[in-house]
């Protein structure tokens, strides 16, 4: 049986929030400063791509009450 983990991006907190069974898992997205476009906007786009390499995968966005972005990625198998 597949395993999987998950996490979202809040885009207006600014912070990706994983899933785990010990509970949430919160992390603030930073501007890199010694880039030219050191905006948030940047900050959550090198986010995005980093989880694309990492192996997330974008499942949804969801707008009703703040933008966020669901990923989900296979965990290896146990054992």
């Amino acid at each position: 049986m597949d395993r999987w983990e998950y996490c979202y991006i809040d885009l207006i907190r600014h912070e990706v929030t994983y899933l785990t069974a010990e509970g949430l898992e919160h992390r603030r997205v930073k501007k890199d400063r010694s880039r030219e476009n050191d905006s948030k906007d940047d900050a959550m786009a090198r986010l995005i791509a980093v989880l694309g390499r990492e192996g997330w995968e974008m499942t949804n966005g969801f707008g009703d009450i703040r933008p966020v972005f669901f990923f989900k990625r296979l965990l290896p198998p146990e054992g």
